[in-house]
């Protein structure tokens, strides 16, 4: 008994000095230490600040109004009315296409435009584009979207002199319902949209983005403790100590682990924030005189939807990032330089986004539960799901606790080639 006391005492005191000892050299490590916080901080930032820019530039283009010319606007008196109220619009006249001149713009109105409308004929405008730069790209959404006002109008007086309505026209209409089967239904619905379409968006964009994520937090960090060891010739000294292992592998573990956690958490607080703002944001701009108590419940509603959401993505990030970094820093052990080790890196920054896409549209959602005990497979799945609203209790379930015994086996693995020499020594 004294001796497993002693053992374990041993064991946490390599654990404390390795973990220090990895934690004090990257703080000391400013430059890589920015270049592993930065993404998530910078990232969006420059996102925000680039939709904050054209949000604005657009905003002011529309407010004072885009130019176009319309040629021959005598045969189209009604047309021309809606043109000049919208007040998006700046409306010149030219008796002809030569005359409007390529400034803005033009719009070609055919003879007899208005005589073949109120005969129930079919006419046809001719819009044109003289470049492709962003405001005139602008201004031609605008037009079409007046002339597509003017059309409905037309059109709905034409039914209404024939006694119908716009209904007539659509015999046949489908209500749409989704079935929530996920165990996050409720927040997923408001991360990935209202609808299916953007919940199928969503379903194949979210799982690649999370798994960016993943592999990349704390990965380069492990080559620096593994091969940057060798390069710094700094392993021979851990070697010939009789520390544990053990105690060395699980402290530089849990120094990567504090990282990359600390990246998850900074993109996973970006996340909840969008999500909030895209879930909650449009019922605060439809609520007229919606008290500030109101509006902060209402906030808080889909806070909490959310919170759901990312409860489980922890149950099955924390785990399955103990195997990618576990399967990495074995193979970076063995390493022999970081060209080497930068090579497997690269490789699999390209097959973990290929098993998702291969999880997305080759593994149907009712897929066996072997699929969700599977490496690295189970975990990609079940956040495929989550997202889709298809993941059960059981999938979640068997995912969690097959890679939690992954993970046991990665730590296992590492411990191993720590205990071989010659992984650890220069070649």
């Amino acid at each position: 008994m004294l001796r497993a006391n002693e053992s374990v005492a041993s064991l946490w005191t390599v654990f404390r000095i390795v973990f220090g000892k990895e934690m004090r050299e990257l703080r000391r490590d400013r430059k890589t230490l920015f270049w592993l916080l930065a993404p998530p901080i910078i990232l969006p930032a420059i996102a925000l600040v680039a939709a904050v820019f054209i949000g604005t530039q657009t905003a002011h283009l529309v407010t004072t109004g885009f130019a176009v010319t319309v040629v021959n606007s005598g045969a189209a008196p009604s047309l021309l009315a809606k043109l000049k109220a919208s007040p998006a619009l700046i409306v010149d006249e030219a008796a002809s296409a030569d005359a409007a001149g390529t400034k803005s713009i033009t719009l070609i109105v055919p003879d007899g435009f208005q005589a073949a409308l109120d005969a129930g004929q079919p006419v046809h405008l001719q819009l044109i584009q003289h470049d492709t730069s962003f405001a005139s790209t602008l201004a031609l959404g605008a037009v079409r979207s007046e002339v597509a006002a003017y059309n409905d109008s037309v059109l709905t007086a034409r039914l209404a002199s024939l006694g119908h309505d716009r209904n007539w026209l659509a015999p046949v209409t489908l209500d749409e319902t989704q079935a929530a089967t996920s165990v996050a239904s409720a927040s997923t619905s408001g991360v990935t949209g209202g609808n299916a379409a953007n919940a199928g968006i969503g379903a194949i964009f979210l799982p690649l983005a999370l798994t960016s994520w993943l592999i990349g937090g704390g990965l380069g960090l492990i080559v620096d403790t593994t091969v940057g060891e060798k390069e710094r010739q700094t392993i021979e000294a851990l070697l010939v100590t009789p520390a544990s292992r053990i105690g060395m592998v699980i402290g530089k573990l849990a120094a990567v682990m504090v990282v990359s956690l600390i990246v998850m958490g900074l993109w996973l607080i970006e996340g909840v924030f969008l999500s909030v703002v895209v879930q909650a944001g449009p019922q605060l701009l439809a609520a007229q005189g919606m008290s500030a108590s109101a509006a902060i419940s209402l906030i808080a509603q889909s806070g909490l939807s959310i919170g759901g959401l990312i409860g489980v993505l922890l149950l099955l990030f924390v785990p399955f990032v103990i195997v990618l970094n576990g399967l990495v820093m074995a193979f970076c052990s063995v390493a022999s330089s970081y060209r080497e080790s930068n090579g497997f890196l690269f490789l699999l920054q390209l097959a973990v986004p290929a098993l998702v896409l291969i999880s997305i549209f080759s593994i149907n959602p009712d897929a066996g539960l072997g699929w969700y005990a599977a490496p690295v497979m189970g975990t990609i799945l079940s956040i495929r799901d989550l997202f889709s609203q298809t993941l059960t209790s059981g999938k979640l379930a068997v995912s969690v606790i097959s890679t939690s015994v992954y993970a046991v086996a990665a730590i296992g693995l590492v411990v191993y080639v720590y205990s071989r020499d010659w992984a650890l020594s220069r070649r």
